[in-house]
């Protein structure tokens, strides 16, 4: 908007008809300054920072948050107000009502604050009435109360105060799902004064829109003070009453528009220089420095100085700092071997004398080796003679061990004899110890085997029949029990062993042949017995032959008897019996006789056990027909237990002999191993030890801490990188740090001085700058340039001077780096004073004894470059003469140089002489100047207790003694220097007052000898003149329609961020005052009749529909306060908060010295660019953040569709309030000021998220062209519509208009960059009436076409704008068709085509862009987007395969589309993954955690292994290929908008296969066998150590056969075996006649388990003398072959026959 627009807007709401002047410009945006995420403050403000400010009186009040600030920045015209976001207090505000809600700036989680209900009151006006309500609140006290209302414009001390914002102060204090909040406006001291300064207002017309535009129902509380002077209706002509009628002719005459101007002529005078009082600016660091104690220099000569300065102004102080050590501390940190070893060879090495051999092997790898060659050497032939000598050690030891423990087998042969006898007994009372003798008894190696034949030489048999049960106590051998128990409590695995063979060997159950073939014929006679009860038990001959016949003739001979019975009767006793045996043979076939009874005998001997058996033996004895057979069952068991005690005695003494000398050894290796590695960690740490203190000798700049070290090689990491943790020091000498204060006016001031140069203007100190300097330097000259530049003179400790010209910002870096410093030598110049001509950048220095003039002249390029040889002066000065003092006059090339006779003369550079005339002085002057201006020479002399000040005009040089300056109370201590504000006319000389921390300065009025003119408007008293105001506080009122005016009413786009959900009430606003209630109401309506009328802008009627009302203050106490419920419009908190965010614009880039530069968080920060310097493309995209407004894009409005319309044109043309109307933004103008860079708002609405980016004007003069080129790139680039807005100049010169967009249509290829570059490009002419509308269309068009025919396919509407262009002339200002065009942009915008189809989308191009502007690449956007897309899913990948999740810490995020924010919708578990690069640990771990996540992991032992181990595959790789197939479709679907062939997503893709081979390998299982059981190994296929099924390892069912007879007994065999589960491997066995029994090699018994299938019974032996092969062995099952082969040899034993083994064994595992 120009002059004329503003000034036009500006009197839209004036229902008073005062005049309002809105001289800023509205194209001068809101700058919203934010602090970084990682919490440092970038901002510049005044002393310290506003979050960190002890004089913040919101620090002290409870409840209250502040959520906008006013601070000062420095803009490119001066000081600017600007309205920035409390990140902190929102924070704190946002975490208090939804814990967790709030992470930072960039990452808001607007989805749970929706959760809650928030209802909102906006309050504004008098600051009394504001306290009075936050007392009845009671967050403040009297104290703080007082505090606040003080006016601090009144005094110049600082006080604690509270800075004018928008606050939020809670109602009630306890957190509910409703919120009533009080959102405050706390005012300026000037704010509700109609005389405000501009700045004021504008600042005032802000808050204002934001309060109204976020709260339906406001609140003015207006004190008694403000409201009795408020002019309301009907009362503005009693206040012109007064006025003469000259002045209502005058007024009537001229209307408010037309402002009255002349040139004025200045009297003629003589030359004169006037002083007059100048400002005072007080800075709290204008002090003097502390001592330090370690300070050897006298501080007093640091104290604070002004610098020198033509045009800019600032002071330095000097502070010491002492030597420090600055410490880089790291924490598993990656680094490159080769910067690691580059440390390795220069810095003093300190590292952990506890380092791991792998680490100290790493080192050496990284280049420790190179620089300590003798003693790495020394340290590895140690190392190896350690190991050499260990190994020897062990093995000698080894041996050793062995040897004693093998002599002590026959010990453990006695001790495992006893324990077996012991538990013998323990189950057979009736056996005796003495039964069996102690194999020591023996011959060694040739032990004893009892005969079977003769089982009664055994037993004891005492006379008279009796038993032969002996009376000997059961109980074990209290010797043997003790050498058990010791050797069980050294060695516990034995007590295991013995215990499992005694389970294994089940030694209740008797598996002699003998015993069951006795035990199966007395079982059989009983079956006769019972079955022929009348048979008389003395027929001996009938039991004979059942109870000792051989059993192979049993069956045979009973079936022979039968048939003999029948034809021959036997007499006696068994006629009878045969009788009924031959009529039961008779009854039936011959066979069934024989079968029943062996099978009821079977049966009858299976359902008693051993134990009982044998102990039923006694009772049995007593028939003597038993006598026999009883004998020879005792005989039986006695051979079995023999025969057992035998086998198995050694079989534990050998086993428990492996495991002494097992674990013996393994402790011996044990402590061997931690004795080798006691002396490789001392050999290790001597070594380091000497490394430590060999790289101490010499000189180090760098001390490098290393307490750990690992290899980082991995999919994620560079291949040549380590982790290290440690730090790294750098020792800092002690220096001095000078620090710059510079002092910026306020725009405000600017202006007024532009206007009135009499004006004194009310400076600050806001920006600082630092620099250090080595004890003994010191600044001979300090002058400071315009555009933030130094002039640094610094002498070092030999008086050597050296000269720089720098950026304020780079002077640190030019000092630390030699920069293009000027060095002269001190020796060869002697003596010197400087002299600087700002205009020319000349620098001379005169050599005052060697009489020699150096004149250097800076170069931008160069630096300083001599300019000719030295000129020598001592032509013109007498021998003894030297010179004190020299300056340049101001814009010439003259030197003015003061000698030691007084004498001032005037050396021209341009005729190499001096001039005629000489000034002869009083006495040699402390100081001279030249005013700035170039107008005079002004010399300061000491006059006894005082300093004088006389100015010589330079017109009149040395014809008059000068005019002395009556300036009293001069200060002798402190320097004085001239300077000038705003232009050079106005000089100030300023100095410091130390005691009052301030700066002052004295304004001098220079009158030359000329005729001046002047512009200043007719009648006004100076610049500072301002209409008088009849009001004086109608802006209370009046405020809404200044928001009117500079903000729409009824914009084009209409926001909806708000959704129909939200219960809004009526829009009220409530005058709270206890004056004059009705005179508001009509004052408002007035007001809004008149706005309306002026302004013709749309309003739909929405300020008449405000419900306007006056209460007094105990009303408002009943109704809002004490727990009342408000009657106000309510709103979910998330949606609130981001329509209060989407008000706010951001500045997101700026240019500088030609070059683009995006903005984090809409910060401008040095050491951020400096940290980016020669960043490549990804890492910028990193960088950018746009603060507020990324969680917006990236999660809760992610998924609308964006649209970005762009305003651009000329300076001054109402770029900004054209925007505003569009679409609904608050980018404000602020005082002659225009936008500077690129600034950004959001207009969220149904449909879309309407993005509007305003742009500084083209061709102004503080922009280069190529400045101007990247902000024409990048707008086009990234817009769907571009206004481009400029005055109405039919005589323009379009082409040099648009040359800008030319430029840019070289830069960027649209051919390359399909989804750039597709903007329709709508040219506004302001101004245009309906007359000349066509004519100016026809103008540019004609111009457009000139630009198209000379392009041709180059022309930038073609390349930049897909060849779309509108022409707008458009209406002039508050007609009614000036906002009638604004809906038809708006269907414009509706019909461009869309290019942003996701918010997350539009971010991420925006932000490539951006950093591709940054770093000057003009590749494809798209493969420089699909380049950061894969090195950002990259990083996140080890996250996604472990654990399903974008992020884990510190929220997990789930895997998500980045454009969108919609999560992967797939299945996927949640167990976590090992990756490659973990510690085999944690592999096995989360393999087992997967493994038992399976809900049949626990039926392993129920059913086969081969199955369950398929099926445990199978479940783990379901797992893998969810996740896989997760990850997979999450990479898919972030990278399937990028075209295919990218070569980073082709990398992207290569990385997650091998990531995902990696993962399924370990997740593999090993598969092998236990090294314990028959089950597999579950464990990794690249687990370390023994295979393991991770179970107990033995068999958890029960015995097959002991349950079929009710018995319930463990199975003895491990886990996983084949077959039937049996207690005992041979107790089961089928025991019949082997079907080719009397065969040569048949073993007699059948070897089958009890009741197997098949119908032949067979033996062991594979081969019988047939030679007919029974089955060969390998197809037995490993239970089966472990039977066969314990039957086979216990056979043998029985046989006294020793064979060698049978070929089957050959095979047994």
């Amino acid at each position: 908007m120009d002059d004329d627009d503003k000034r036009s807007a500006s009197q839209a709401h004036s229902s008073t008809g005062d005049q309002t002047d809105w001289t800023e410009d509205s194209d001068d945006d809101l700058y919203q300054s934010i602090i970084s995420d990682n919490g440092e403050d970038y901002m510049d403000v005044e002393d310290s920072h506003p979050h960190d400010d002890a004089r913040d009186l919101v620090q002290s009040i409870k409840g209250m948050y502040r959520v906008l600030d006013l601070i000062s920045e420095q803009g490119s015209g001066g000081l600017v107000d600007k309205i920035i976001i409390a990140q902190d207090s929102l924070r704190a505000f946002t975490n208090t009502i939804c814990p967790g809600s709030y992470v930072s700036m960039t990452k808001v989680k607007f989805s749970a604050l929706d959760a809650l209900i928030v209802k909102p009151i906006g309050v504004y006006g008098s600051k009394e009435e504001i306290v009075r309500l936050l007392l009845s609140l009671g967050v403040v006290d009297d104290y703080i109360a007082a505090q606040l209302v003080v006016n601090h414009s009144e005094t110049s001390v600082s006080k604690p105060s509270l800075r004018s914002g928008l606050y939020i102060v809670r109602s009630d204090r306890e957190t509910t799902s409703s919120e009533q909040l009080f959102v405050i406006y706390w005012p300026e001291d000037a704010t509700w004064d109609d005389s405000a300064p501009s700045s004021v207002k504008r600042n005032r017309v802000t808050f204002m829109r934001y309060l109204t535009t976020i709260c339906d129902q406001i609140m003015a509380f207006v004190s008694p003070e403000h409201a009795r002077p408020i002019a309301r209706s009907g009362q503005e002509g009693k206040d012109t009453a007064t006025k003469t009628d000259d002045d209502k002719d005058e007024a009537e005459d001229e209307p408010d528009r037309m402002f009255t101007f002349e040139v004025r002529k200045t009297n003629e005078q003589e030359e004169a220089v006037k002083s007059r009082p100048g400002f005072k600016a007080t800075s709290v660091h204008i002090a003097m420095p502390q001592p330090h104690p370690e300070a050897t220099e006298d501080f007093g000569l640091h104290k604070p100085r002004l610098l020198h300065g033509e045009t800019t102004q600032g002071f330095m102080i000097i502070k010491y700092l002492p030597a420090r050590r600055i410490t880089d501390v790291w924490k598993r940190r990656p680094i490159t071997r080769l910067q690691l070893g580059d440390w390795l060879h220069s810095d003093k090495l300190q590292v952990k004398g506890n380092l791991n051999a792998n680490a100290v092997h790493l080192l050496l790898g990284a280049g420790l080796q190179k620089r300590f060659p003798q003693l790495c050497k020394q340290w590895q032939e140690e190392s190896a003679d350690i190991s050499t000598n260990a190994r020897a050690t062990k093995a000698s030891t080894e041996a050793s061990i062995k040897t004693n423990f093998e002599n002590d087998l026959p010990l453990l042969i006695r001790i495992f004899h006893g324990a077996l006898v012991d538990a013998i007994i323990e189950k057979f009372p009736t056996l005796t110890r003495g039964s069996f003798p102690c194999p020591s008894q023996r011959e060694p190696g040739n032990p004893v085997v009892q005969d079977p034949v003769k089982p009664a030489t055994t037993l004891s048999t005492p006379a008279g029949g009796s038993s032969t049960h002996s009376t000997e106590s059961v109980q074990a051998s209290p010797e043997t029990q003790d050498q058990l128990s010791t050797i069980i409590k050294l060695y516990p695995e034995i007590e295991k062993e013995f215990h499992h063979t005694l389970q294994r060997l089940r030694i209740e159950k008797i598996n002699s042949r003998d015993f069951k073939n006795y035990k199966q014929r007395v079982y059989i006679a009983k079956c006769l017995l019972r079955q022929f009860p009348d048979i008389e038990v003395e027929d001996e001959d009938f039991l004979d032959v059942i109870l000792h016949e051989d059993m192979r003739h049993v069956k045979e001979s009973v079936r022979m008897l039968g048939k003999h019975a029948a034809q021959h009767q036997p007499k006696g006793l068994m006629t009878q019996a045969w009788s009924s045996i031959n009529s039961f043979i008779s009854s039936g076939p011959d066979s069934q006789f024989v079968d029943k009874i062996f099978k009821d005998a079977e049966a009858a001997a299976s359902m008693i056990s051993d134990t009982q058996f044998l102990a039923g033996l006694n009772d049995m004895e007593k028939l003597p027909v038993m006598k026999k057979v009883v004998a020879g069952t005792r005989a039986a068991a006695l051979v079995h237990f023999r025969s057992l005690l035998t086998t198995q005695t050694t079989t534990l003494a050998h086993a428990s002999l492996r495991i002494q000398i097992n674990e013996a050894v393994a402790q011996v290796h044990k402590e061997a191993s931690i004795h080798e590695e006691q002396q490789l960690d001392g050999s290790r740490e001597k070594f380091i030890a000497g490394i430590n203190a060999h790289s101490q000798t010499g000189h180090h700049s760098h001390a490098l801490l290393i307490d750990a070290v690992e290899d980082g090689r991995s999919y994620y990491h560079a291949v040549s990188s380590v982790h290290m943790t440690g730090s790294r020091e750098s020792f800092e000498e002690p220096k001095l740090e000078c620090t710059i204060h510079t002092m910026q006016l306020t725009t405000q001031d600017l202006h007024s001085l532009q206007l009135d140069s009499s004006m004194i203007p009310s400076p600050k100190f806001r920006n600082s700058f630092s620099f250090s300097l080595p004890l003994g330097y010191s600044v001979v000259r300090a002058q400071l340039l315009p555009g933030e530049k130094i002039l640094l003179a610094i002498a070092d400790r030999f008086g050597n001077l050296t000269v720089y010209l720098e950026r304020l910002t780079a002077i640190e870096g030019a000092l630390t780096h030699g920069g293009r410093g000027k060095k002269l030598n001190r020796d060869k110049i002697g003596e010197y004073v400087l002299a600087f001509d700002e205009s020319k950048r000349v620098l001379s220095v005169i050599a005052t004894e060697k009489l020699f003039l150096h004149i250097f002249v800076f170069d931008d390029t160069l630096g300083f470059q001599a300019n000719g040889s030295a000129i020598n002066l001592t032509q013109w000065y007498p021998e003894g003469s030297s010179i004190n003092h020299a300056c340049f006059i101001c814009g010439g090339e003259e030197l003015l140089l003061v000698d030691t006779l007084a004498q001032a003369r005037v050396y021209s550079l341009t005729t190499m002489q001096f001039r005629p005339a000489t000034l002869n002085l009083i006495q040699i002057p402390t100081a001279i100047y030249s005013t700035p201006d170039g107008s005079c020479l002004i010399t300061a002399h000491v006059r006894g207790s005082s300093l004088s000040l006389t100015a010589h005009h330079w017109s009149t040089f040395g014809s008059t003694d000068g005019i002395l300056l009556e300036i009293p109370n001069l200060p002798l201590d402190q320097p004085l220097l001239l300077t000038s504000l705003t232009n050079r006319n106005n000089v100030h000389l300023v100095t410091l007052d130390i005691d009052t921390q301030s700066c002052r300065s004295i304004a001098l009025d220079i009158i030359r000898k000329v005729t001046e003119f002047t512009f200043k408007e007719k009648g006004a008293r100076g610049g500072n003149a301002k209409p008088e105001s009849v009001t004086a506080h109608n802006c209370l009122i009046d405020c809404h329609a200044e928001v009117w005016t500079r903000f729409p009413v009824l914009p084009a786009v209409q926001r909806e961020t708000i959704t129909s959900s939200s219960k809004r009430w009526q829009r009220t606003l409530v005058f709270v005052t206890d004056l004059d209630h009705h005179a508001f109401v009509s004052h408002f309506h007035d007001l809004v009749s008149n706005f309306e009328r002026v302004s013709k802008k749309p309003t739909g009627n929405l300020p008449k529909r405000i419900a306007v009302s006056a209460t007094t203050h105990s009303a408002f106490h009943h109704g809002h306060l004490d727990g009342a419920e408000w009657n106000a419009s309510e709103f979910r908190a998330g949606e609130w908060l981001a329509e209060f965010l989407c008000l706010i614009p951001i500045q997101i880039a700026v240019t500088k010295e030609n070059r683009f530069i995006p903005l984090k968080d809409g910060v401008y920060s040095t050491e951020l660019e400096k940290s980016l310097l020669g960043a490549d493309v990804n890492r910028i995209v990193d960088y950018v953040s746009f603060g507020w407004y990324e969680s917006l894009f990236q999660s809760y409005m992610a998924k609308k569709p964006v649209k970005v319309v762009s305003s651009m044109g000329e300076q001054s043309v109402g770029k900004s309030f054209s925007l505003n109307h569009l679409v609904d933004t608050s980018f404000a103008g602020s005082a002659m000021r225009t936008t500077e860079g690129v600034w950004m708002s959001v207009t969220p609405t149904k449909d879309t998220l309407v993005v509007a980016l305003d742009f500084e004007g083209v061709h102004s003069i503080e922009r280069s062209a190529q400045e101007d080129t990247l902000l024409v790139l990048f707008n086009t680039a990234i817009s769907n519509l571009v206004l481009f807005r400029n005055n109405f100049a039919l005589s323009r010169d379009i082409t040099g208009l648009f040359q800008s967009f030319q430029s840019s249509a070289t830069v960027l290829d649209p051919a390359a960059n399909p989804s750039l570059f597709q903007s329709t490009l709508a040219i506004i002419i302001k101004d245009v009436v309906d007359s000349d509308k066509a004519d100016i269309a026809k103008e540019f068009a004609l111009k457009f076409q000139k630009i198209v025919q000379d392009e041709q396919e180059a022309n930038f509407i073609s390349r930049l704008h897909a060849g779309q262009l509108n022409i707008i002339p458009w209406p002039v200002i508050e007609s009614q068709e000036f906002y009638q065009l604004f809906p038809a942009l708006k269907r414009r915008l509706d019909k461009q085509k869309l290019t942003h189809k996701t918010a997350g989308e539009f971010l991420h191009t925006v932000k490539t862009l951006m950093a591709k502007l940054k770093a000057n690449d003009w590749g494809a956007l798209s493969q420089s987007m699909a380049s950061h897309r894969a090195q950002l899913l990259l990083a996140r990948l080890p996250n996604a395969l472990a654990f399903g999740l974008q992020e884990v810490h510190p929220d997990p995020e789930p895997l998500k589309n980045l454009d969108d924010d919609v999560p992967i919708d797939m299945p996927d578990t949640s167990s976590e993954f090992s990756l490659t690069g973990l510690q085999s640990p944690s592999r096995e771990t989360a393999l087992q955690v997967l493994s038992h996540a399976w809900g049949d992991y626990d039926s392993r032992h129920h059913m086969l292994e081969d199955h369950w181990i398929e099926n445990l595959i199978a479940h783990i790789d379901s797992m893998v290929n969810l996740r896989v197939a997760h990850v997979r479709e999450w990479i898919s679907s972030n990278v399937a908008r990028f075209q295919s062939g990218q070569a980073s997503i082709d990398e992207l893709m290569r990385t997650f296969q091998s990531a995902t081979v990696d993962l399924k390998s370990n997740l593999q299982l090993c598969k092998l066998k236990c090294g314990r059981c028959e089950l597999f190994c579950v464990q990794s296929r690249l687990h370390d150590g023994q295979h393991d099924c991770q179970t107990s390892h033995d068999c958890i069912h029960s015995c097959d056969f002991c349950a079929s007879s009710g018995e319930t007994k463990a199975c003895s065999m491990s886990a996983g075996h084949a077959g039937y589960h049996i207690c005992i491997v041979n107790a089961h066995l089928c025991g019949q006649v082997c079907k080719f029994f009397g065969r040569q090699g048949c073993l007699e018994e059948c070897m089958k388990v009890i009741g197997h299938t098949e119908d032949d019974h067979l033996c062991a032996t594979t081969v019988h003398a047939c030679g007919q092969v029974r089955m060969t062995f390998e197809r037995l099952s490993f239970p089966l072959k472990m039977s066969l082969a314990l039957r086979s040899i216990t056979a043998q034993v029985e046989r006294r026959v020793h064979p060698p083994l049978p070929r089957y064994l050959w095979h047994c595992e």
